[in-house]
């Protein structure tokens, strides 16, 4: 994959450091991700495909190489990385709204990818969020979404701030120890707040396993997949459907 993927990266893509080698080894465990799933779910045929958050494609491009005849769709709230998406890897594009209870599409997904966008969103974000990709599925469909589990939470515990304001961290471990979920706002003006109209609801969150199962139950989904630190040594990874069913 790495000798044949598209290696167009936009000089906006926040997900680039300058360093191509990490940035493509994500990229990379995205499609580890995605092929221990449909090893383990009854979905044989993906010719839809949305990636959302897509941001400029560091996972999609090599999506692209893995199903190289679906249809891709790449949903973001940077309206910028869409345009990106469809102009270097073909995605039909659509741009996310703020309020993602609005979001919408035209077509059912046989495979959802989502990234490190739940690990960002607070609790009713989270329900809307999945509540969409749900509609959007196909009967045999999975969604695979990350979040900021255990491992996380012991990075707080440590010390890490994950941008947040000194202090925050520290009791965002204390509340996910006690709740099993945690939230904070970043500060304004940090991240992706130039799209947020409100100025509000986009920061840090963690969710244990048993917090987020909970709440795939609650909306009638089933779990297919769970991996800690599953996504990059770092994100946990559940995959998600309706009829699903672990083999």
């Amino acid at each position: 994959m790495l000798e044949t993927v598209n290696r167009q990266i936009h000089h906006r893509d926040g997900m680039y450091a300058g360093k191509a080698e990490e940035y493509f080894a994500v990229g990379l465990s995205a499609v580890e991700c995605v092929d221990k799933v449909l090893g383990l779910s009854q979905t044989t045929v993906v010719t839809e495909v949305l990636d959302l958050p897509s941001g400029y494609g560091r996972e999609l491009r090599f999506f692209l190489q893995r199903f190289p005849n679906a249809t891709f769709t790449a949903c973001d709230i940077q309206p910028g990385a869409v345009k990106f998406c469809a102009k270097a890897f073909g995605a039909l594009p659509v741009d996310s709204k703020a309020n993602i209870s609005e979001l919408s599409f035209d077509r059912k997904f046989d495979l959802i990818w989502c990234g490190s966008l739940l690990t960002h969103l607070d609790e009713p974000s989270t329900r809307s969020l999945l509540n969409v990709f749900s509609d959007h599925l196909t009967a045999n469909g999975v969604m695979i979404v990350t979040t900021h589990g255990d491992y996380v939470a012991q990075q707080m515990r440590a010390g890490a701030t994950y941008e947040l304001p000194a202090g925050a961290t520290r009791q965002m471990a204390t509340r996910y120890e006690e709740y099993g979920h945690a939230y904070h706002d970043y500060s304004r003006g940090l991240g992706y707040f130039e799209f947020h109209p409100e100025k509000s609801g986009y920061g840090v969150s963690l969710m244990s396993p048993g917090w987020f199962r909970s709440l795939a139950a609650d909306l009638k989904l089933n779990e297919v997949y769970f991996a800690a630190r599953g996504w990059a040594d770092h994100q946990d990874v559940f995959a998600l459907g309706h009829n699903l069913r672990r083999d």
